[in-house]
């Protein structure tokens, strides 16, 4: 019954596309922990072309948040997506990503931005983004930028007030460092709880994206859209 229930569901809410996970491009992977968060050049490349012979059309959040709303779309969609805001994104990913012509989005933590604030898988590292990167990025026809907290916590641990004040805090530091409204949102860990989603939904986003939960189908929520994380080897 179970399986039956799972195969109509799947008939019934068909793949839309894919929206992936990424954090830092690097020309060379750490040792550690934090090498899951990280990925070469080459390997972008690769999965770009990947997706591309397969028949994925690759899309900018706003339009894959468009085909979601609409439930159908003609060409299966892969959105690449960023969190957190390093400087490799734009010295190292953004010349692949222009040369292949892939939009992208960055979801910025606006504490690390000029590194004002530590990353704490990275203690002793200073890889925020910089104003100057930040402010070009979003000026580039292929990149949306998204807000990510102010200080990348655990959502579902803090109160209502503190949850409150980071999601809405970051946003409004994101647009009035870049003068314009900012559409989109990523739960930093992929942690929320329902006092979390219920403050997302009073904002002004479009979209809010997990850490995790696989392919987009038609019906997908968009304040809790499921995502890919890209892993390489």
């Amino acid at each position: 019954m179970i399986d039956f229930r799972r195969k109509l569901h799947n008939l019934t809410h068909p793949i839309l596309g894919r929206i992936l996970l990424l954090h830092r491009v690097v020309e060379h992977r750490s040792t550690g922990n934090n090498r899951e968060l990280e990925i070469t050049p080459d390997f972008l490349k690769q999965t770009i072309d990947t997706y591309r012979q397969q028949g994925h059309l690759f899309v900018s959040i706003d339009k894959a948040y468009d085909i979601i709303i609409q439930g159908r779309t003609c060409q299966p969609f892969v959105c690449l997506t960023f969190d957190d805001g390093y400087q490799d994104n734009y010295d190292i990913a953004y010349p692949i990503l222009k040369q292949k012509q892939v939009p992208f989005t960055i979801y910025v933590t606006t504490g690390f931005i000029d590194n004002r604030l530590p990353m704490r898988w990275y203690p002793d590292e200073k890889l925020g983004i910089s104003t100057e990167s930040l402010k070009t990025l979003d000026a580039a026809p292929l990149c949306t930028i998204g807000a990510h907290t102010v200080s990348h916590p655990k959502l579902d641990t803090l109160s209502l007030d503190d949850q409150q004040k980071e999601i809405t805090q970051s946003r409004q530091e994101l647009e009035t460092l870049l003068c314009h409204s900012v559409n989109h949102f990523s739960y930093p860990h992929g942690a929320y709880n329902a006092d979390t989603v219920a403050i997302i939904s009073r904002q002004p986003f479009h979209s809010s994206l997990c850490a995790w939960g696989g392919t987009v189908r038609r019906g997908a929520n968009p304040i809790l859209l499921p995502r890919i994380e890209l892993r390489q080897p």
